[in-house]
C-alpha cells in the first residue's frame, strides 16, 4: 500500500516567506478577555484548531454571541462585562489544557450557576487540583468529583468572587495562574459596589506564560497587576472593555516557528517569517537564543523575522546543556535536531511537561531510540 502522506527529506537551503498560524495560547486567552469585555472584539490572525474550538463551542453553549470567518482568520466575540448568560450547560474540554483550566475559573464568575465538566480520559489525568483549590480558598466555587478527586468529571457549582486571597500551586502548569488573573479580577456582585481586590499567593510558577496573560489583560483595559519578588498577585476589581479599535490581533505562533527556525539551521538558508516583532508576547521567543548558540542570525525587521544561517558546515557544534524550562514547548524541536548538532546535549527543566497531553519527555525519548540515537531519559531531562 501507497504511503498516505509521503514526506520528502528536505535537501536544500531554505530559503522562503513562511506565514505562521496564530498562537493557540494567545488565541484562547483573548477568548476569554474578548468574552468577559464589555463591547465587541474581532480577533485577527486566530488559529482555528481543536482547542480554539472547545473554547468556542463552550461560549455558545454559555450564550455568547460569536462569529467565525476561518478564512479570514477571524473570530468575532460580543463581550457581555463579566456576565455569562447561561446558569447551566454542560462543558467537554477535551484534552485542552488551555480550555479546561480557563474556564472552570471563568465558570466561578456566576453566581449560582451549575456547570458539570468533562474531558478526554488523558485530561481526566492531567493536573487540575491547584485551581480548583484556589477556587475553593477564594470562596468562588464547590465542586462534586465524579471520578478521581481534584480531577476531571466535576460538577462546578459556582458562587462568583469575593474579596479575599488563596495560597495557588501552579507548579505542574501556568494555566492554573493564569486562569485565575484572567477571571477573578473581574467585577461580581458579591465583590459589591465600592469593588475589592483579589490577592494570589503562587511563589513557585514559569513566568512566560503568565506575562502574555498580565499584557493580554492590559490590552482589554484592566488596571496592572500588583506583583512582588515573593510571588503575591494583587488583582483589583475592573472591568474589562473590547480595544478602542475593536480589533486584537493574535501573534503569529513562535512556537511552531521553532520548527522552521530549526530547518534552517540545518540546512542553511534565508526565512522570513512576517508579523512577528522585535518584542514578542511569547516567551518562546528566546529559542532563538538556544539556536543562535550554533550559528543561527535572526534579526527583527519592520515587523517580520528574518532568520539566516550561511551553510550548514556553519554549524557550531560540541557538548551543551540548556534549561528549558522557560521555553519548554520547544524542547522538541532542539530534541529532534540534536543528533545532527555533534557532541552530546542536555535538555534541563522540563519534568512538568510529562503531565501534559502525553508525556511528552518518555515519547521523545522513545522516537529518538528508534532511530538509533542514545538517550538518557531523567525525571527532569
Amino acid at each position: 500500500m501507497s504511503d498516505p502522506l509521503p514526506i520528502d527529506p528536505l535537501d536544500k537551503a531554505l530559503n522562503h516567506t513562511l506565514s505562521l498560524p496564530g498562537s493557540k495560547s494567545i488565541t484562547n486567552r483573548a477568548l476569554i478577555l474578548a468574552a468577559l469585555a464589555e463591547g465587541t472584539t474581532e480577533l485577527e490572525g486566530a488559529l482555528f484548531s481543536r482547542d480554539t474550538r472547545i473554547m468556542l463551542t463552550a461560549l455558545d453553549a454559555l450564550g455568547f454571541e460569536t462569529s467565525i470567518d476561518e478564512a479570514r482568520a477571524r473570530i468575532t466575540v460580543k463581550g457581555l462585562g463579566g456576565r455569562i448568560p447561561a446558569a447551566e450547560a454542560k462543558i467537554e474540554v477535551g484534552n485542552a489544557g488551555t480550555a479546561a483550566r480557563f474556564l472552570t475559573a471563568f465558570l466561578a464568575l456566576k453566581a449560582g450557576g451549575e456547570y458539570p465538566l468533562d474531558g478526554d480520559d488523558a485530561m481526566r489525568e492531567r493536573p487540575m487540583s491547584g485551581l480548583l483549590d484556589a477556587l475553593v480558598a477564594l470562596d468562588a466555587a464547590e465542586f462534586k468529583f465524579h471520578g478521581k478527586p481534584g480531577h476531571f468529571p466535576f460538577t462546578l457549582k459556582a458562587k462568583g468572587y469575593q474579596s479575599g486571597e488563596a495560597a495557588v500551586d501552579a507548579r505542574a502548569s501556568s494555566q492554573i495562574l493564569s486562569a485565575l488573573l484572567l477571571s477573578a479580577p473581574t467585577c461580581s456582585t458579591r465583590l459589591g459596589p465600592a469593588g475589592g481586590t483579589v490577592k494570589i499567593v503562587c511563589p513557585d510558577v514559569r513566568p512566560h506564560y503568565v506575562a502574555i496573560t498580565l499584557k493580554m489583560r492590559e490590552a482589554f483595559g484592566a488596571a496592572p497587576v500588583e506583583t512582588n519578588e515573593a510571588g503575591t498577585y494583587t488583582l483589583p476589581s475592573t472591568n474589562y472593555t473590547a480595544p478602542r479599535s475593536g480589533r486584537y490581533a493574535i501573534e503569529p505562533d513562535v512556537s511552531a516557528a521553532s520548527y522552521f527556525l530549526a530547518l534552517t539551521l540545518i540546512h542553511g538558508g534565508t526565512l522570513h517569517l512576517p508579523n512577528l516583532s522585535g518584542d514578542p508576547l511569547q516567551g518562546d521567543a528566546h529559542f532563538i537564543e538556544v539556536l543562535a548558540h550554533h550559528g543561527l542570525r535572526v534579526d527583527a525587521e519592520h515587523n517580520e523575522w528574518i532568520a539566516v544561517c550561511k551553510t550548514p558546515d556553519a554549524i557550531q557544534r560540541g557538548h551543551r546543556e540548556i534549561d528549558f524550562n522557560g521555553i519548554s514547548d520547544t524542547f522538541l524541536t532542539y530534541a529532534a535536531i540534536a543528533p545532527l548538532l555533534g557532541g552530546s546535549v542536555r535538555i534541563t527543566g522540563i519534568g512538568h511537561t510529562r503531565l501534559q497531553e502525553t508525556d511528552r519527555i518518555a515519547g521523545m525519548a522513545a522516537e529518538l531510540s528508534k532511530l538509533g540515537q542514545l538517550v538518557k531519559e531523567e525525571e527532569d531531562a
